[in-house]
């Protein structure tokens, strides 16, 4: 697969340690600081790299899939593992837990570097005006890109428009509201700057925020204008939907029309830094049974974190490709030396339950549970490898649609909500077969998630999902039997970090009910 753009910039807070072009004068590395680095075009341009870097602490992480997968409708803990709490939603939930702040300092991070470099752009002589204005609509997109996450795990936070030079203790908290504003507004200037396609592959593009501005048009309960955005996306972009859900999950097949912005991940080890880890942490403990070692192309190495409920289980019809697509319920017998008597290597698994039957399905339970296939990476060298080459998709088009639908049923317009979802659930049927159609009464803000779960599961918006449609609380008590006995209102909101509020010298209050 081509990979046209690297993100491979250290960063640290408010200073970015950057490799600049040689040059002739040289610059003692005491002096690398932002007002050296940046007053070059070169400069400048791995500013803006280091703050694409970001992304990859979110989007491939443990952090990123924890904070967005546990403790939902759709996902239950597994076997090993910490953090269970964010499943559980016990007192263990709490403002010291380290994803809870690597969260926080990793999208701050990201904001100072975006911070920074347009602070400083608009001196760089060597930079034409055009490459300016594309730069500073790229991080300014992604400013708005962190707000977000921010916004929807914490609430209110500090708003920071200008670069952090030093520490700074006086931060106060703004309002998420006030700061869905500053981040309409940062990416609607991406929209006017930027065009539908850029040369190198991983950059923001005109339709990347265009769909950002819908789900913040969502936040904002402007729902006329998520449906005109959304709108304008699909009828004026350049994306289509693939013709199969496979094509869309294919390994070779990353770069394709239906990708509106993904975070990329390469095969070179020196940029492509811990990679891209999901293939770890929806993959059970299959290699403690009998027959079964471990092997990239069923799951490579199991971290047993992320085990689907019941009801995410039970959520597809009988001819939905997506099914099959999504979750490894099967395995195939791959060790001679612990093979059961009258199995063979290549013969499907034979798991017994636990009250004594015998199936080819695997069971759901935390040892051994349903994986999922989304993100697989069998081009690892070795099953050991925790660095994945695979691109995280940020944002597809099918992930449009769904938006839209969702922007019309709260406008009252079930009937044309109707087209958008069908549009999706005609790509999702197998060959020669159709999903039942969906009709107007059908259309309703439980189903509309529903299909969001079985096109989107597993990509790591779901817990946002939940709490941006107010329907975290009821729909973990009723599908996920972990976390409904202990979740209250206030868990739609995570604990600000306590670093933060013990750097702070003014007051910083704690979210309610931590």
């Amino acid at each position: 697969m081509k990979k046209e753009f690297k993100n491979v910039v250290l960063l640290t807070f408010g200073l970015f340690l950057i490799t600049t072009s040689c040059s002739l004068e040289e610059e003692p590395i005491s002096e690398a600081t932002p007002d050296v680095i940046y007053k070059t075009a070169t400069g400048i341009e791995n500013g803006v790299n280091g703050t694409y870097s970001l992304l990859r602490d979110i989007y491939g992480s443990q952090t990123g899939f924890t904070l967005t997968t546990f403790g939902t409708d759709l996902f239950r803990h597994g076997k090993d593992g910490g953090y269970k709490a964010m499943d559980m939603y016990t007192s263990e939930l709490n403002s010291s837990m380290s994803y809870i702040n690597n969260l926080w300092t990793d999208c701050y991070l990201g904001i100072n570097a975006a911070n920074t470099v347009l602070e400083r752009i608009d001196a760089v002589a060597d930079l034409s005006e055009a490459k300016k204005t594309t730069f500073k609509a790229e991080v300014r997109f992604l400013r708005a890109h962190y707000y977000y996450w921010l916004t929807l795990q914490f609430g209110d936070v500090v708003l920071k428009q200008t670069e952090t030079k030093g520490v700074e203790t006086d931060g106060v908290r703004t309002s998420k509201e006030t700061i869905w504003e500053f981040m309409k507004a940062d990416t609607e200037f991406a929209i006017d700057n930027l065009d539908w396609t850029s040369s190198n592959i991983g950059r923001v593009t005109k339709g990347a925020a265009l769909h950002q501005l819908v789900k913040i048009n969502l936040l904002m309960k402007d729902y006329a204008s998520a449906e005109k955005n959304g709108m304008e996306l699909i009828e004026h972009g350049p994306y289509q939907l693939l013709n199969t859900y496979e094509e869309v999950f294919d390994y070779n097949n990353q770069v394709n029309s239906e990708i509106i912005f993904s975070v990329q991940y390469g095969t070179d080890p020196l940029s492509n830094g811990s990679g891209n880890q999901g293939h770890l942490f929806f993959t059970p403990a299959y290699d403690q049974f009998p027959g079964l070692s471990r092997d990239v192309t069923q799951g490579g190495r199991p971290y047993t974190r992320f085990r689907p409920t019941e009801f995410f289980r039970t959520l597809f019809e009988k001819n939905d490709a997506r099914f099959d697509e999504t979750f490894r319920y099967t395995w195939t017998y791959n060790n001679a030396e612990s093979i059961p008597d009258g199995m063979a290597i290549g013969d499907t698994v034979i798991w017994e339950a636990e009250d004594g039957t015998y199936s080819k399905i695997a069971p759901n339970i935390d040892k051994m549970h349903w994986g999922m296939k989304k993100h697989d990476d069998p081009t690892r060298a070795s099953f050991q490898d925790q660095a994945g080459f695979r691109d995280f998709f940020v944002s597809r088009l099918s992930d449009t649609y769904l938006l839209v639908a969702e922007a019309l049923f709260f406008q009252g317009k079930q009937a044309e909500a109707v087209n958008y979802i069908n549009t999706v659930r005609e790509r999702a049927a197998k060959p020669n077969t159709q999903l039942s159609p969906v009709t107007a009464s059908d259309v309703t803000l439980d189903f509309i998630l529903d299909e969001r779960a079985r096109e989107l599961g597993g990509e790591a918006m779901r817990w946002m999902d939940l709490v941006r449609t107010g329907k975290l609380e009821e729909r973990v008590k009723n599908y996920n039997p972990n976390g409904s006995k202990n979740i209250k209102n206030y868990h739609v909101l995570r604990p600000i970090p306590q670093a933060q509020i013990d750097l702070s010298d003014v007051e910083f209050p704690q979210n309610t009910g931590y």
